[in-house]
């Protein structure tokens, strides 16, 4: 099953660190995901995820957002949110 992941950010990141964190994403992500503010201000990380279960796409979603950050050098916290996807 496909998961949407929404990685909310726990600050505003500067334009630099939004450019390095999307270079991160689009290196380790199949199809890539999007960086950027949302509603309300809350900067968020986007992308997909297969997994047969909440769980495993809870898991493989934290894994790859402490993988993106870590090659993006950016220090920030995250709180991830599922969605099924369609």
């Amino acid at each position: 099953m496909n998961w949407s992941v929404y990685a909310d950010l726990s600050r505003s990141l500067t334009a630099a660190e939004r450019r390095s964190v999307f270079e991160a994403l689009d290196e380790v992500v199949l199809d890539s995901g999007c960086v950027g503010p949302q509603n309300g201000g809350v900067e968020e990380v986007h992308f997909r995820v297969d997994a047969v279960s909440a769980a495993e796409a809870s898991v493989t979603a934290a894994r790859l957002m402490d993988v993106i950050l870590a090659k993006s050098g950016v220090q920030v916290r995250y709180e991830l949110q599922l969605q099924p996807g369609y």
